[in-house]
């Protein structure tokens, strides 16, 4: 004889089922945590004998409400001759056994960078499979790695979850260049057409401030971590820093972003024109002149108005024209000026290289040795076409 199950017996069960599951994997998550360290992010930087590696332990007491009151993180620095040799003399001194595959940021000090170039490390991060392959990298801008991944941060405990939270935003105005992971470096270091940019991050106040836990029982912080804009490397070693206002700017002639604010100036009048929702399109042409590659870059933006604060007019088409044209002049303008920046100091990062090689491969291979010294001086025209989605509920006259 057949049982009959009505619905509501069925989803019975099936609640007291998930209520058990949830139990048990609370348990085994638990019990795990309480067997391993958990390493939040890395920090490595160059030392007399090698290297400084630093691992940020993640404290699981922090997030229950009787830990309230507990550290985020725990931090253990070593120097050593390699880097896998430091991790394994932290691991001497911890213990349990440290978990590599959770880790979210590798933070690279400014002088390794600069004297040792980003190469090595990121071939050991390629070579190493206990870490994650979607890892992604900052650079510490005016503080070593060691001592930034040790500062309270307000609100987020851990400093490299801090870290994975800024770039996820910061990737509205930077596109996939906030996304920098091992695989997509080592790919534009073996291709060495396109100079290689990292996001960088900085810190805000007096470092022994931050390093105090009272930095983060305040109403205001004294010390902050803020999200830079991008490093420029020359021969994969770091060159020079662009802002945040010059990254943004370059990112949208270099990837498609999506979502971005940019701030342009209200002609000859005192005050502010604010674009929410910008998204970009760029796009590099090649050109010859007598011989001489030269490119056109094409950046076509559209937004929307988020603020006037200016006697500026957007009730008619005409006026709507005017303003698209004023914000594509100023844009043109700012834009050349980073190029000749990057010129000057012979970085390729827009990728006119990239496109010369793919338009006219032969031509690359005869001139790639000398890129560096023609990229100087070749010419380079923009054009930028802006246009305007919305203009808000009024306008501003």
């Amino acid at each position: 004889m057949k049982r009959k199950f009505s619905k509501s017996k069925i989803t019975l069960y099936l609640i007291i089922g998930l209520v058990i599951a949830n139990i048990v994997g609370k348990f085994v998550q638990d019990s795990m945590l309480n067997k391993i360290y958990i390493i939040s992010a890395i920090g490595i930087d160059k030392s007399k004998k090698g290297y400084v590696t630093t691992l940020q332990i993640y404290n699981p007491a922090s997030n229950t409400k009787e830990g309230s009151s507990e550290q985020g993180q725990y931090t253990y620095s070593v120097q050593s001759r390699t880097i896998p040799e430091a991790i394994n003399l932290i691991h001497n001194r911890l213990p349990r056994a440290i978990f590599l595959d959770e880790t979210e940021v590798a933070v690279i000090g400014e002088s390794l960078a600069k004297s040792e170039g980003i190469s090595p490390v990121v071939q050991y991060f390629m070579r190493e499979s206990s870490f994650p392959s979607n890892i992604r990298f900052v650079l510490s801008k005016g503080v070593k790695p060691d001592e930034m991944l040790r500062i309270f941060t307000p609100v987020q405990k851990i400093s490299g979850s801090r870290f994975e939270e800024m770039l996820n935003r910061k990737r509205e105005s930077l596109g996939e260049l906030s996304n920098m992971t091992a695989d997509k470096i080592m790919g534009m270091l073996k291709q060495n057409r396109t100079e290689l940019t990292i996001p960088y991050v900085t810190m805000k106040g007096k470092l022994s401030k931050g390093l105090l836990k009272g930095n983060i029982e305040k109403a205001t912080p004294d010390v902050i971590l803020e999200m830079g804009g991008l490093a420029v490397f020359q021969h994969q070693r770091l060159a020079y820093w662009l802002t945040s206002a010059e990254s943004t700017l370059y990112a949208l002639t270099r990837v498609k972003v999506q979502d971005t604010t940019l701030v342009t100036k209200c002609g000859k009048q005192p005050g502010y024109v604010t674009w929410k929702d910008v998204r970009s399109k760029p796009d590099i042409h090649l050109q010859d002149r007598k011989g001489v590659p030269s490119f056109l870059l094409l950046v076509k933006l559209k937004g929307k108005l988020a603020d006037v604060s200016c006697q500026k007019d957007t009730s008619t088409v005409q006026a709507i024209a005017r303003l698209e044209h004023d914000t594509e002049h100023q844009l043109q303008n700012q834009i050349n000026q980073l190029i000749g920046k990057t010129q000057n100091k012979r970085t390729d990062i827009a990728g006119f290289a990239e496109t010369l090689y793919r338009k006219q491969p032969e031509r690359w291979r005869r001139i790639k040795n000398n890129w560096d010294s023609l990229y100087s001086t070749i010419p380079i025209r923009t054009k930028v076409r802006v246009d305007l989605l919305d203009t808000g509920d009024s306008s501003s006259q």
